[in-house]
């Protein structure tokens, strides 16, 4: 498995994690709050690493 597909699968896991949190009553709202904050820093510092030093998320053309 690539970077790419490792990219993509965690946002993908991420973003269900938030709809979960957000749409059920699982937490309290301090400690939604706290959630959501804290995985958008994590998920925007993952995204900067790739984007600017390196790691590629873009699908290559093979030809």
């Amino acid at each position: 498995m690539g970077i790419m597909n490792t990219f993509y699968i965690i946002h993908v896991v991420v973003g269900l994690w938030l709809i979960v949190s957000n749409y059920t009553r699982m937490l309290q709202p301090t400690s939604l709050m706290w959630n959501n904050i804290i995985i958008g820093i994590i998920i925007a510092v993952y995204s900067g690493y790739y984007l600017l030093f390196g790691g590629e998320v873009e699908i290559r053309d093979r030809s």
